[in-house]
């Protein structure tokens, strides 16, 4: 069965928060896929242009998040995007980067979800999406 629309990819190196990550969204309704590396990403992102939100985590294998975050953008995605960090030094950056919202590891889990419905809310504001 082919994925036809993913709403949320998660960008993170641990399976666990992966897992932890998916495991809610998907329980709150929402259609959710996830990749460990930048690369990854930036294909995935390739291949479903209508992602609405990516949540990021800084710390990838293959590159930053922020740099990930620069080359999907230069790709023509406009989806939003949370970043996750337990270094508390990237949230400048990921701000001055233009993204939705920042959480520091470990976070609420229910502050999450909740900032991933606004990143939806306000990405179908924006786009005119009601679906």
């Amino acid at each position: 069965m082919g994925v036809t629309q993913v709403e949320i990819l998660i960008v993170e190196d641990s399976e666990e928060m992966i897992w932890s990550m998916s495991n809610v969204l998907e329980n709150a309704g929402f259609s959710v896929d996830a990749v460990m590396t930048g690369e990854d990403a930036i294909e995935r992102l390739n291949e479903f242009p209508n992602t609405a939100l990516v949540v990021l985590n800084y710390l990838l294998p293959d590159m930053s998040g922020l740099s990930a975050m620069r080359k999907f953008r230069e790709n023509g995605c406009a989806a939003e995007v949370i970043a996750i960090s337990a270094f508390e030094g990237s949230r400048e950056h990921f701000l001055k980067d233009g993204v939705f919202a920042f959480l520091e590891k470990p976070f609420d889990i229910n502050e999450f979800v909740s900032l991933c419905r606004q990143a939806l809310n306000r990405r179908n504001t924006l786009t005119g999406d009601s679906s």
